[in-house]
């Protein structure tokens, strides 16, 4: 029987994984709306769907849309994060990024009839500020990294644009933790597609044999992972019932102080 590999390195997602991402941006942002509710009495809540109508269908308007759907560059994530270096092809630069915000916040307040520069340049700028405090991850994510570091190279594969992805590993603090950092904007297509995954691979020099993903999404991590016969852990912290479709996870775990076993587990496997 042919020895079956070793463990040699480990992929990491990052948001939903290592920092949350979903919840702190709804926290932001209504924060903010928040603001609008305070002078002209309009409804945060109902002011959230609003921002998502809005900045979707801007965000659709850009140049580079099918870029940004490929790499999964999200629409709120313009409305705070920095822009890219123009060698990236995003077309998201400092000028088309804050025209943006603009856009986007002068279209919301006019939802709720309000023509506010002042406030709109208020928001822009609070939003930042809240979304950024934000970045923070999960508890106890450094403790494992620091562990799991001791024994293997970390890298980090993401979808989203190099910028705002590197931005928010440095500002949780996250980044010394990983020799190879991938974004899926640095190679042009987004999880599950090989490329991100195997730039990873070639910057560690391992085979996808040798290393296991981990990350939340069912259908970029763990089916990107199965794609190139890499062992997967899903991270199911919402408890999520498994899809019909795909192939499982090597191992399923729901919070981060199960992720040390479980790679244990898949070397031992």
């Amino acid at each position: 029987m042919a020895k079956l590999p070793e463990l040699k390195a480990i992929l990491f997602d990052l948001d939903d994984t290592l920092v949350p991402e979903m919840e702190p941006e709804r926290e932001a942002l209504l924060v903010v709306c928040g603001l609008v509710e305070a002078k002209y009495g309009a409804d945060p809540e109902q002011m959230l769907k609003t921002i998502d109508e809005s900045c979707h269908r801007l965000w659709a308007q850009w140049s580079t849309p099918s870029i940004y759907s490929e790499i999964a560059y999200a629409a709120w994530e313009g409305l705070w994060g920095p822009w890219d270096d123009p060698r990236y092809g995003l077309g998201n630069n400092e000028d088309t990024i804050n025209q943006y915000k603009r856009d986007a916040w002068d279209e919301i307040l006019s939802e709720y009839g309000v023509q506010d520069v002042e406030l709109r340049d208020e928001i822009i700028e609070q939003h930042r500020v809240e979304r950024v405090k934000r970045l923070v991850p999960y508890d106890g994510v450094g403790e494992v990294l620091t562990q799991v570091g001791e024994t293997y190279p970390l890298a980090i594969v993401t979808n989203g644009s190099p910028a705002v992805q590197r931005f928010k590993l440095s500002e949780a603090g996250l980044s010394d933790y990983f020799e190879v950092v991938v974004a899926s904007g640095d190679v042009g297509i987004g999880k599950p597609r090989p490329e991100p995954f195997t730039a990873a691979l070639e910057g560690l020099e391992v085979s996808p044999e040798e290393t296991v993903m981990i990350g939340n999404s069912w259908s970029s991590d763990i089916q990107g992972a199965a794609n190139l016969n890499m062992p997967s852990i899903w991270f199911n912290a919402e408890g999520l019932p498994r899809p019909d479709k795909g192939s499982p996870p090597t191992i399923e775990i729901s919070s981060v102080s199960e992720i040390l076993g479980a790679i244990e587990e898949v070397a031992r496997s």
